[in-house]
């Protein structure tokens, strides 16, 4: 899928999701931004609230305008992932091995992939036995060259078809590395064994330069990909990796018969990938704006108006001095939190959490912006950057084709959650969606930061609202604590009806249960249903909480609804689930 731009001599309307009016720190009172805001906000304003609505949201003739035929308006079918239909294996499967840091199913998966690659290397092949050879080890490592590179790319059959992300399958290739070191090190040992027997240490060993390279340069791709070292220093892995590559193919290339042919498929697998990757690519203007309540910065390329769905990411560089050079040759990858094809005519929005060297000189460049305006209005900063993308997303999941859908996000990552529930009101708008039911907690430290999108959160209820079929809630947890007066504030300002704020933290699993049987009541039999999705974005805290909650669900509660699956987009380590 690729990114589509509008139609030349078309313009969209210039409205864009609405910025606080003025940036507020975390200590301010929350009666100005909320009471203002809310109040303009509310289900139940005056009839010409309601006819400016109308007039600013064509709800129902917006997709029809863009091309879809209302008469081609069709509900679609969800289909039912095996983790769902065969839940009481799957539910063991999907349970954590706290010791692996793995799931029971991925750490089996993990343990008969070791025990073939260690049949390979060490069946009938230690030093005690007969005709010892270390170089099986050797085309043990090579024959899974091309595997890790592929298990690399960006773009592979294996994740379209399994409907699993880059990200999601990176898993795979670390451990696909491990294994490799194991048999690098039984061939670069055994060698030296063998040699040591046969009083050839010295002679040998300097001989084999070209086995040194490979060797030290698949040494520095492991020891720079140690999670300590790729977590807090990740342009230190990075250069690693490129630079253990290429010490690795040419020392390959050279070392034995044969094995340049290894070398010549793990290139030209990486450079298939890199050709799509440019088709998937274009040097885009965009407009930055400061989020001061969520200390993020707020991304929006107005002429790219679709070609993605909702939870997928882009990845960015900074084409423009101000980011310095470097800048150019880093691509940081950020959730899309708008929906294609939208009534607000809004182009492709992301958000960029203030949490990194290059996030943070975003940040200080839009504030800049921002602070020199002047104005109540929240001014943008125009930025050139390179665009890769759209990557990862639900995968084969269409979250309107199942009855309920209940989101939990946290920090930042309600902007992934909001996308969610504007797709599921998109599709229902043009009556293909079965969705009936939707619950969006949100989970934010300070209550603050709902400021920056009450105009948006209304404007979703509100399109809701006039469809009639459609029941959204929307909890926000606060887990901050403040005082009494700020309290009060909270309590008093006219927030719509549907959007709760509530301190402490959230009870997932009473919830999702409650939730079951709200789901439950919306029809009389359970051919009716379509089941319920549980999505999360967030940090791996919010993830564990989420996916111990998913489990504490009855195997009859899933079955009468028609099933449950997970979603999970981590902030941290991307994952998916299916119960």
């Amino acid at each position: 899928m690729m990114l589509k731009a509008s139609k030349p001599g078309t313009k969209p309307p210039s409205t864009s999701l609405p910025g606080p009016s003025s940036p507020q720190s975390s200590n301010a009172s929350l009666q100005p931004a909320l009471q203002t805001q809310g109040n303009q906000a509310s289900l139940t304003n005056s009839a010409q609230k309601e006819k400016a609505d109308n007039a600013n949201v064509q709800v129902q003739e917006l997709p029809f305008a863009a091309g879809e035929d209302p008469m081609m308006a069709t509900t679609h079918s969800r289909i039912a992932s095996w983790g769902s239909i065969f839940y009481p294996v799957y539910q063991y499967l999907e349970k954590p091995v706290w010791w692996a840091g793995y799931s029971l199913g991925l750490s089996l998966a993990f343990a008969i992939y070791s025990g073939i690659i260690s049949f390979g290397i060490f069946y009938h092949n230690l030093p005690a036995s007969t005709g010892f050879g270390p170089r099986r080890a050797g085309w043990v490592f090579m024959g899974q060259v091309p595997f890790v590179m592929f298990l690399s790319t960006k773009n592979n059959v294996l994740g379209f078809v399994l409907g699993m992300g880059y990200e999601k399958l990176n898993v795979w290739h670390r451990w696909v590395g491990k294994t490799m070191f194991v048999a690098l090190m039984a061939h670069v040992i055994g060698y030296l064994v063998l040699f040591n027997m046969k009083k050839e240490l010295t002679s040998e060993v300097p001989t084999l330069y070209d086995g040194w390279i490979a060797f030290a340069g698949f040494l520095l791709l492991s020891l720079f990909s140690l999670p300590a070292v790729r977590t807090s220093a990740y342009r230190i892995f990075w250069h690693a990796h490129w630079v253990g590559y290429i010490l690795l193919f040419v020392g390959v290339s050279f070392h034995a018969e044969h094995t340049w042919h290894y070398a010549v498929a793990g290139v030209g697998i990486i450079a298939i990938d890199h050709v799509f990757r440019f088709f998937k690519t274009e040097l885009v203007t965009v407009n930055l704006t400061a989020v001061p309540e969520l200390r993020c910065t707020r991304i929006e390329v107005p002429h790219l108006t679709r070609g993605w769905r909702a939870g997928q990411h882009v990845r960015l560089r900074a084409a423009s001095t101000q980011m310095g050079v470097a800048s150019l040759f880093e691509a940081h990858p950020f959730t899309i939190s708008s929906v294609g094809k939208n009534p607000r005519g809004e182009g492709l929005v992301l958000y960029a959490k203030a949490c990194g060297d290059w996030t943070n000189r975003l940040y200080e460049i839009a504030s800049s912006a921002t602070s020199t305006s002047g104005t109540e209005k929240m001014e943008s900063t125009v930025m050139r950057m390179i665009m890769e993308g759209p990557y990862g997303g639900p995968g084969h999941d269409v979250l309107s084709t199942f009855s309920s859908a209940f989101l939990v996000a946290g920090g930042s990552g309600v902007t992934w959650g909001l996308s969610m529930v504007e797709e599921i009101i998109r599709d229902a708008e043009l009556q293909r969606a079965s969705t009936k039911l939707i619950h969006l907690v949100w989970v934010v430290q300070d209550p603050s930061s709902l400021a920056h999108f009450v105009d948006l959160l209304t404007t979703l209820l509100n399109r809701a609202s006039r469809l009639g079929s459609l029941n959204i809630t929307i909890s926000i947890f606060y887990t901050r604590a403040i005082s009494n007066a700020r309290a009060e504030n909270l309590q008093t300002s006219q927030l719509p009806v549907n959007i709760r704020l509530i301190p402490g933290r959230p009870r997932l699993e009473a919830m999702f249960n409650e939730f079951v049987d709200q789901t439950k009541g919306l029809a009389s039999s359970k051919s009716d249903l379509s089941g319920l999705v549980i999505g999360m974005c967030g940090p791996t805290g919010l993830r564990d909480s989420v996916e111990k909650a998913g489990r504490s669900i009855p195997s009859k509660k899933r079955d009468s609804i028609g099933g449950v699956e997970v979603v999970i987009e981590c902030v941290r380590f991307v994952s998916f689930n299916s119960a």
